[in-house]
């Protein structure tokens, strides 16, 4: 009984909003594709952009939008490039994205809240090979 107390709070852990940095979460969703996971810290509308398709996009529209990329850009190995915590309400990360394909760099702007994190930016931008 108490193995499942413990899976559960590493579970909630994991997913929560309430996190003081979201890195750990974010980089594991970004290396698996999982969209769905993604969204989850997604305001109700965001700005997106993804390759040719930018826009201010609903919550679930946007979950879409990144699904149909990871499902033809599977990724293989995903790095913190930089990390911004200023004195705003803003935490800013950039990643670099290796998939199947290509490689990409990855934007995120997070809102930082009494109520919680949530993306307010996401983009993703093709990066030259070296």
């Amino acid at each position: 009984m108490r193995g499942n107390n413990t899976i559960l709070c590493h579970q909630s852990f994991m997913m929560t909003p309430n996190m003081a940095d979201m890195n750990d979460t974010l980089l594991i969703e970004l290396k698996t594709g999982n969209a769905k996971n993604i969204a989850r810290f997604f305001a109700s509308n965001i700005t997106l952009s993804i390759l040719n398709e930018d826009g201010l996009y609903s919550k679930f529209q946007a979950e879409m939008l990144l699904q149909g990329f990871f499902s033809k850009n599977k990724p293989s190995a995903v790095k913190l490039l930089q990390k911004i915590t200023n004195k705003t309400n803003y935490s800013y990360y950039v990643y670099q994205l290796s998939s199947n394909k290509n490689l990409f760099r990855v934007f995120i702007k997070i809102n930082l809240s009494k109520s919680g994190q949530t993306i307010e930016e996401f983009r993703v931008e093709k990066q030259a090979s070296k």
